[in-house]
């Protein structure tokens, strides 16, 4: 198996994160998750597992548990439609979804909607969102967007504010569970009517 090549920029990106801890900052946010209802089931909710196997826009593949949230689920369903157009799935292979209404209270995040941040980054809005991500991934090489996010995973970030590549004026989440600080609140809404699925 290859090494994935690092992005070049990843260094800036780390030294940027570690001498500014002025640009990790708390938000809180209630956000939507949706997903398989097993998967949402409390056990699992906040493994991060998937993203380990697969990757995403804000997560290196094999080394970032993260876990997404929407703040409208107008946001969610074009995430969640982008992902089905992208997995080419057909109507037979849809499964049942199961949308829960969470609670975040973060610590230290990177907030990528604000200009501040982009800036000392040196990155903008524009390569966020039309960065190809799953392209380079799979040529080995790191995406900007992730090259970004493993410099706030290892200067101990609690996660990301991003912009939706799917929906323009959409604000997503991304938690790194690994990374919870003390005074961090993570409460789902309405817990006691979601079902409890067993994994396998």
């Amino acid at each position: 198996m290859p090494l994935v090549t690092a992005h070049k920029a990843f260094p800036h990106f780390f030294n940027v994160l570690k001498n500014n801890p002025v640009l990790l900052t708390p938000r809180a946010e209630d956000v939507f998750r949706q997903g398989v209802p097993r998967w949402i089931s409390r056990p699992y909710r906040f493994t991060g597992t998937g993203s380990v196997v697969s990757g995403a826009r804000f997560s290196v593949k094999g080394l970032m548990p993260r876990l997404y949230g929407s703040t409208e689920l107008a946001t969610l369903a074009a995430e969640a439609y982008y992902k089905s157009q992208r997995a080419g799935w057909t109507p037979a292979q849809f499964q049942p979804q199961l949308t829960i209404h969470m609670r975040w209270e973060l610590q230290a995040v990177v907030d990528l909607m604000q200009a501040a941040t982009l800036n000392a980054l040196g990155v903008t809005t524009n390569d966020i969102v039309t960065c190809d991500w799953e392209k380079e991934q799979t040529a080995w090489l790191e995406p900007v967007t992730q090259a970004i996010a493993r410099a706030a995973f290892e200067n101990l970030a609690e996660g990301l504010v991003v912009p939706s590549a799917r929906r323009t004026g959409g604000l997503n989440m991304v938690y790194y569970p690994s990374h919870r600080r003390d005074g961090t609140v993570i409460h789902t809404l309405d817990e006691a009517a979601i079902p409890f699925m067993p994994g396998l």
